[in-house]
């Protein structure tokens, strides 16, 4: 026996996270190559619906314009999602494993798990992004996307890398 000790696991919550990330951004990939008419529909209809929030102008040339680019902007969230729920969810699993295995104490790895869980729900935000252009407006939503969803899930994902690191580098008594 090679082991000499017990071998720890991370929460089940944080495994779920994790492997629903890695679901989540397969199931966007695949619905950005066959659904794509259908996505594009879409987010024209919610255009429309909101054209006060894009500043349609009433020219057919600056307002092809407008919806082309936040067409794009809100496929670009559901293309980001993908990427990053995909290498969030890898990054989540193995780091919570490393907290499990390196951190021996629990309150430490408790603050490790709740902020890497919370990092890990990062590319959300990508969807709120796409989303949120649709709504209120390609500017809008990009702000709102970035302040209040993406900024704080991103800065929690690299707090708890941080702090896994540096609990790893504590020298053991």
């Amino acid at each position: 026996m090679i082991v000499s000790g017990p071998v720890r696991r991370p929460p089940l919550a944080v495994v779920l996270v994790a492997v629903s990330m890695l679901a989540l951004g397969e199931t966007a990939g695949a619905a950005m190559s066959q659904l794509r008419p259908q996505v594009q529909r879409y987010a024209a209809a919610r255009i429309a619906a909101n054209a006060p929030a894009h500043g349609f102008s009433g020219s057919a040339e600056y307002d092809d314009e407008v919806r082309d680019r936040a067409i794009f902007t809100a496929e670009a969230g559901l293309s980001f999602f993908h990427l990053h729920a995909e290498g969030v969810g890898l990054i989540l699993f193995f780091a919570s494993t490393l907290v499990a295995c390196a951190v021996p104490w629990r309150r430490e790895r408790v603050v490790l798990y709740l902020l890497l869980t919370l990092g890990g729900l990062f590319p959300l935000g990508y969807l709120a992004y796409g989303a949120a252009v649709l709504e209120v407006g390609r500017d809008a939503g990009i702000e709102v996307a970035e302040r209040w969803i993406l900024t704080p899930l991103g800065i929690s994902a690299i707090a708890g890398l941080l702090g896994l690191l540096l609990s790893a580098a504590r020298p053991r008594a």
